[in-house]
């Protein structure tokens, strides 16, 4: 289950107290899978203007954050699929009672500006995929290790239909590569991570596909043991998760754990 979290008080009072200009302001480097990346963005800005703390993050696929981990990269905070975030606190990767869930996204279907597709039943998101001449979803192999092309598989699963479209699916080596034949007219629809549409011009996202055949990644954020100094990470990770901020999260897509 997709439970709500919220960090400890004690992280709470050290962002509360925590000056809005600082001569010691900190950097904080995120290593995140990309599907969060914007909406991650958009958030930190507001939260490096309150308390002058600079956020860079690298934005890469699941399997890339792996690598980067494994290879032994140095960052503040790393969000992740939870599966992975999961396996490398039983290697002791992160900070004690650091690891929680952070986020989720579920499949949305992409069409071109302008097409109205009915999404509101399980019947009708079958019937436009399977009346759809050609539709394309991101390769769900590969060394990308990107979870959107996975996930869009089973939900074609989900709907019965994956043998049924299978002849005419484009399996598309990146987001904006996929999405770009949307735009151009030459493909249908797609479906993708809702955090990742729009990705290319004239695409929009028309809406996720029902919760009866949905397939949600679910995302953790923790502080890797190699950050002796938590406490700025920690209430980037509290400012995340703010009601404030779930707006945000909602334009991008993505549902937010623990808003108050």
């Amino acid at each position: 289950m997709f439970h709500n979290f919220r960090l400890p008080a004690l992280v709470a009072a050290v962002f509360l107290a925590a000056p809005a200009t600082s001569g010691t302001a900190a950097e904080i480097k995120v290593l995140d899978a990309n599907a969060l990346t914007l909406a991650m963005k958009e958030i930190a800005a507001d939260f490096t203007k309150e308390t002058g703390n600079q956020v860079t993050f690298v934005g890469v696929n699941p399997g890339q954050v792996e690598q980067r981990i494994k290879a032994g990269e140095m960052y503040d905070l790393v969000v992740t699929a939870a599966e992975s975030a999961q396996a490398f606190e039983k290697e002791g990767k992160w900070r004690p009672g650091t690891l929680h869930p952070l986020a989720r996204v579920g499949i949305g279907v992409a069409v071109r500006d302008g097409v109205k597709v009915d999404l509101s039943t399980v019947e009708s998101t079958r019937k436009l995929l399977l009346d759809a001449k050609t539709i394309t979803h991101s390769e769900s192999t590969g060394a990308g290790g990107g979870l959107s092309g996975i996930n869009a598989a089973k939900v074609l699963v989900n709907l019965g239909i994956a043998d049924a479209v299978k002849g005419k699916t484009q399996i598309s080596s990146g987001l904006a590569d996929g999405q770009a034949l949307i735009g151009k007219g030459e493909i249908d629809l797609g479906l993708f991570n809702l955090s990742e549409i729009p990705r290319a011009p004239g695409v929009v996202r028309a809406g996720p596909v029902p919760a009866a055949v949905q397939v949600y990644i679910n995302y953790d954020s923790a502080i890797p043991a190699t950050n002796t100094a938590p406490e700025a990470a920690l209430a980037l990770v509290k400012y995340f998760q703010r009601a404030a901020s779930k707006p945000v999260w909602d334009k991008a897509g993505l549902e937010v754990v623990g808003s108050e």
